[in-house]
């Protein structure tokens, strides 16, 4: 018990540090979320620049293309990744649509659950347009489908739903929760990995004091008994800060209680136990706070910018995004660029979203293993 007492005691000391980053954080997203519905209440029933690239040679997949271009106006663009990135960059365009080959055959041959989907690209700035747009998207599919499953040819079924669907359209409610959802979420992974490491990190540095390490040699308590107390806390103290973001996020963000939203929450969860092996190796290798906190703005901001934290990852060339894929936090920003993009057009992939999860894990095993390495080794030193 006094060991977890002495635990949250050093906690308390640097509840200030970790209250800072944390009001920072929340302060951040709180003005960001205020901030970016601004300009797109007016928005009534209009058309934008837009592209398509359609790999497909299919009724269905050119009945796509024909109802978005009498929708809005297309933009021509080659089917290729430095064109699309700088077209976006640019903001040549707004809204990338990639028609995979072999959409229209896997939609005429299973509409309920094709086999190959839709994907898009969009710029960051797109908001309530990108999410228009897959609405009109899903729409249209959602029309196709029910002729086809009538019995309908896909030529006939695309004549149907393009004469079917309205050209205008409205925006009667810009949908605020799913854009302050895609702020926060994003710009979490910063904020998780600088308040846990900087929280745990001080605390597991304290237990490494040689006068502290003497006396806990010297106690009755067993050795691992020990270590176990200390892992119960670090594990209690990074649910707290992990259940302070969450709901800091259900107040800004709005309802979790969603598909999406609990697969959001699954997602960050796994980011926090990175972040609690990241905190065991901090404290392994920082002897003093001062240098400790330097670390962590390090780290956080390293991580951050290189795997589409800050930066989208359109936006971040071929070497970096090749890079980032050895950190979690890139398979953290991979599930919620899924999950942000979720519609009927876009469906989440368990697969990839169960995999990313898998690799998040992955690291925080292999960083706390790591860990545990260099303390026996000092230890063995000492």
């Amino acid at each position: 018990m006094q060991i977890l007492q002495y635990f949250f005691k050093v906690l308390k000391r640097h509840a200030l540090s970790v209250l800072i980053f944390l009001s920072l954080f929340l302060g951040l997203n709180i003005l960001l979320a205020d901030s970016e519905p601004q300009g797109m209440e007016a928005f009534t029933e209009s058309s934008f620049q837009i592209s398509i690239v359609n790999r497909d040679n299919h009724p269905i997949s050119q009945g796509v293309y024909d109802y978005l271009s009498e929708v809005h106006t297309i933009v021509p663009l080659e089917d290729n990744m430095q064109a699309i990135q700088q077209a976006l960059f640019f903001q040549d365009t707004t809204y990338v649509l990639i028609i995979e080959e072999g959409f229209g055959a896997a939609m005429q041959s299973n509409p309920n659950d094709p086999s190959v989907m839709l994907s898009n690209m969009v710029t960051p700035t797109a908001g309530i347009i990108s999410q228009l747009i897959d609405r009109q998207i899903d729409n249209f599919l959602i029309s196709v489908r029910a002729y086809l499953t009538a019995g309908f040819s896909a030529e006939r079924a695309v004549q149907l739903s393009i004469s079917y669907q309205t050209v205008e359209a409205q925006l009667l409610q810009h949908d605020e929760e799913t854009q302050n959802s895609t702020i926060y979420f994003q710009m979490l992974p910063f904020g998780l990995i600088s308040v846990m490491t900087l929280a745990l990190g001080a605390v597991l540095m304290a237990y490494r004091r040689e006068n502290l390490v003497r006396r806990m040699d010297v106690s009755a308590t067993p050795t691992l008994d020990i270590k176990l107390r200390i892992m119960l806390g670090s594990i209690i103290c990074a649910l707290v800060i992990w259940l302070v973001f969450m709901i800091g996020a259900h107040i800004i963000v709005g309802n979790l209680f969603t598909e999406v939203g609990m697969l959001r929450v699954f997602n960050s969860l796994a980011l926090a136990a990175f972040c609690v092996s990241l905190a065991f190796i901090t404290g392994q290798l920082v002897t003093k706070s001062i240098v400790l906190t330097g670390v962590v703005n390090v780290v956080s901001l390293a991580l951050s910018f290189i795997s589409g934290v800050f930066v989208p990852q359109n936006f971040l060339s071929d070497g970096v995004l090749a890079a980032a894929r050895f950190t979690p936090t890139y398979w953290y920003i991979h599930n919620h660029i899924m999950l942000d993009a979720a519609s009927y057009a876009n469906p989440t992939d368990m697969t990839s979203y169960l995999q990313a999860i898998g690799i998040q894990l992955g690291f925080a095993i292999a960083i706390f293993a790591v860990a545990l390495v260099l303390g026996r080794e000092k230890q063995s030193k000492s």
